[in-house]
């Protein structure tokens, strides 16, 4: 993979969390531009979880491996991907 680069990140919780905060906290302290970041989010069918995906500007592997450890790291996380 070549930097800097457009990546996507897709963050699986359970629907009544702060998941979303949690995600833009993380994304923070990894120094990427939140302005610049991209945010979606999409419900289950059954209404427990809520999936976040997030585009962002990675300017490193390095980067990228903080992001996601923090994430899979945090009880409020069920996926990762």
């Amino acid at each position: 993979m070549e930097f800097p680069t457009e990546f996507s990140i897709k963050v699986v919780g359970a629907f009544d969390s702060d998941l979303e905060a949690l995600i833009v906290a993380v994304v923070r302290q990894n120094n990427v531009d939140i302005e610049l970041t991209k945010i979606t989010s999409r419900q289950s069918s059954g209404g427990k979880y809520t999936s976040f995906t997030v585009t962002l500007t990675a300017e490193s592997q390095e980067q990228l491996d903080n992001i996601y450890r923090a994430l899979s790291g945090n009880e409020q996380v069920l996926m990762v991907l």
